[in-house]
């Protein structure tokens, strides 16, 4: 039962994370399998979203310090003790940005007064449509403005302090109103972006 219990946890964080967008990069020639524990760099101000108090606070640093010890922890890192020299140094970026789509469609005109009509295929010119009646043709454009969130997770060789690893998410921001909605935000970004580190764990899991 407790077999079955965490291949269903599994398939549901593999699930969740599915749909978030990712891109990484790294440092083709970098030994990752001798990566062993890590430790996290100092914070500064503008890795914490500058004067962004969404984004720069006490709660967010929280969860997403939480999110990827959890993580890391999960691919068989430890954290190093204060102290003792780590493998990899670990910081993260977060940013919002304000978001307008544009989409530009056709709609039609009948003595139904108006509707989108889809199956329609009269324009001026190119004779009935699927009613029998003349319609005539017009672009509608909607706007849409959105946030969209972005978060960046560097991994640093703490010897060399060179990047040698980074994973990115950008995804549209939804309306959160409680502390579990934003933990479970955080942790579902922070679990996508990491499934690409170390290159290829998301091929060989």
């Amino acid at each position: 039962m407790i077999k079955k219990a965490l291949v269903v946890v599994l398939v549901a964080l593999v699930s969740a994370c599915a749909g978030i967008p990712v891109s990484s990069d790294y440092a083709a020639d970098y030994d990752f399998a001798g990566v062993s524990t890590f430790a996290w760099l100092p914070r500064t101000e503008a890795a914490d979203g500058g004067n962004n108090a969404d984004l720069d606070n006490d709660l967010v640093r929280q969860r997403v310090t939480d999110a990827v010890d959890a993580q890391l922890a999960a691919k068989g890192l430890s954290r190093a003790l204060d102290g003792v020299p780590a493998s990899v140094l670990v910081t993260y970026h977060l940013g919002k940005e304000e978001k307008v789509n544009f989409n530009s469609f056709g709609s039609w005109y009948t003595h139904f007064a108006y509707y989108p009509c889809y199956y329609c295929d009269y324009r001026p010119g190119y004779g009935r449509g699927y009613f029998g009646h003349g319609h005539f043709y017009d672009d509608d454009v909607w706007v849409r403005s959105y946030e969209e969130s972005s978060l960046m997770i560097d991994i640093i060789d703490a010897k060399s302090k060179k990047l040698v690893w980074r994973g990115t998410s950008k995804r549209v921001m939804p309306n959160m109103d409680t502390p579990e909605e934003r933990r479970r935000y955080i942790q579902d970004t922070v679990a996508a972006v990491l499934a690409k580190f170390p290159p290829g764990a998301e091929q060989h899991p």
